[in-house]
């Protein structure tokens, strides 16, 4: 009977796959017609409308871990086929009223968020001269190389930028504020400044529980620099983003605040004892404050730093980034991160290897409050579970993990590409789950993913 239940949702689940896969093809061949049809007034109407898509299937082979491409995706790619690692649709709209004056509205709805339209850009750019112009409102993400592209997947050299340095800046996919460029043409190269400021929300997935849990998330004074030069034939580009305040509330935080100051005042009603020696006392004070410091544990200040190129020599072209990030949580610790794509051209056909890590440094979240006093057996069991808890958060917030991908990519028709994709995913053990879904510990800590896609713009 299990079997039969299991085979009846892999065919209903497979059945899904493919009506989004139909259903995305018969919008994109009619986006696409439509655009064919406009193209010859395209040039005296002030309204341009393009477009984006991914029909993807990936294949993993993991039963206890599942591959996501961010910490907002809905639904990870658990064991067996499925289209929500990459299938998604862009629709963008851009009407010029004045010269000079654009309005942008972008839309993208992923099947790994139920193809629910998510707005990824509405803004108003303003050319203000000498090299000069100004986005306001809703704007794409800039903080790492690939960031403003990770979900047009034609503009990817391979099926996705690794998720191992990516997962934690894809679920920032933009950015509500405001960006000025600055743009010097020297020849044939171009010099290109950009800073940005503003703000976040999203939506975070805790799927490393089970029910997976969600998050608000919202990031708060954001505020970065990126500065790029674009040869004939290399691309370098280095950017520096600082976020004032980055925090988590759910009902879990919130439950996990007040057992800690329920455990805090229990510590201070402790301490009241008459009984006690006063240095006794003065230690148990100190130590519900301790205790009381380790709430909202997952709020930081990050700052992220990427430095990236895209080069071509001949057939050959080769990608490569370094990242930084520090959290200034004592709990998720500093990360370093790399990326390397090595690709030939071969005609339409182009073979590609990639490499990625991201490498946590140890964390050093301070709970010695959270030790037994000793003196009460029932406060002692509350500390011990929170010091458990604790520690388990600290294995499942180390995203550290390393991938190697071979890939090939056929840019069979013009704006259109097909892509297969191995990827060997790797975390530093079974008790750290990196960047992928893992209800629970331990795991099998290699996956191994197997995609298909097609990617198209219009």
């Amino acid at each position: 009977m299990k079997r039969t239940l299991q085979a009846d949702r892999s065919q209903a689940l497979g059945a899904a796959a493919l009506s989004v896969l139909a259903a995305m093809a018969a919008l994109t061949l009619a986006a696409s017609q439509v655009q064919a049809q406009a193209q010859p007034a395209e040039a005296s109407s002030p309204l341009r409308f393009s477009g984006f898509a991914t029909l993807g299937l990936t294949h993993n082979d993991n039963a206890t871990a599942g591959a996501i491409t961010s910490f907002s995706q809905l639904r990870p790619v658990r064991k067996g086929w499925s289209a929500n690692m990459d299938t998604a649709l862009g629709l963008q709209l851009e009407w010029q009223p004045a010269q000079g004056t654009t309005l942008q509205l972008q839309g993208v709805a992923r099947a790994g968020e139920d193809m629910k339209p998510r707005l990824r850009i509405a803004a108003l750019r303003q050319q203000l001269g000498q090299g000069l112009s100004l986005n306001l409102g809703r704007v794409r993400s800039p903080l790492f190389f690939d960031s403003s592209i990770a979900e047009i997947g034609y503009a990817n050299l391979s099926v996705r930028p690794a998720p191992a340095i990516y997962a934690l800046t894809n679920s920032v996919a933009s950015l509500d504020g405001a960006d000025l460029h600055w743009r010097l043409n020297l020849g044939d190269a171009s010099l290109l400044a950009q800073v940005y400021g503003g703000r976040y929300d999203y939506t975070h997935r805790f799927n490393n529980f089970s029910p997976a849990i969600s998050a608000d998330a919202s990031l708060r004074g954001l505020v970065g620099f990126s500065l790029s030069a674009h040869l004939q034939d290399l691309t370098l580009r280095f950017s520096h983003t600082e976020i004032d305040r980055y925090v988590l509330r759910s009902e879990q935080v919130s439950q996990l605040n007040q057992g800690l100051e329920q455990v805090g005042g229990a510590l201070r009603q402790l301490a009241l004892n008459p009984m006690l020696p006063p240095a006794l006392q003065a230690a148990l004070q100190t130590k519900s404050q301790g205790v009381e410091a380790l709430r909202n544990p997952f709020d930081n200040r990050p700052s992220y730093s990427s430095l990236g190129l895209d080069g071509n020599w001949q057939q050959w072209r080769v990608l490569a980034e370094l990242t930084w990030m520090d959290p200034s949580n004592d709990l998720v610790g500093r990360g370093r991160g790399y990326s390397l794509t090595l690709a030939r051209s071969l005609g339409d056909v182009t073979p590609y290897l990639s490499v990625a890590r991201l490498k946590r440094s140890r964390a050093t979240l301070n709970t010695e409050a959270l030790a037994a006093t000793g003196l009460n057996p029932q406060l002692d069991g509350a500390l011990q579970q929170l010091q458990q808890g604790f520690g388990r958060a600290q294995q499942f917030a180390d995203i550290s993990s390393r991938s190697l991908s071979l890939g090939l990519r056929w840019d069979w028709r013009e704006n259109m590409a097909i892509k297969t994709q191995l990827d060997q995913v790797r975390t530093p053990n079974a008790s750290k789950p990196g960047p992928l879904a893992v209800p629970s510990l331990p795991f099998d800590n290699k996956l191994q993913l197997f995609s298909v896609t097609l990617d198209l713009v219009f």
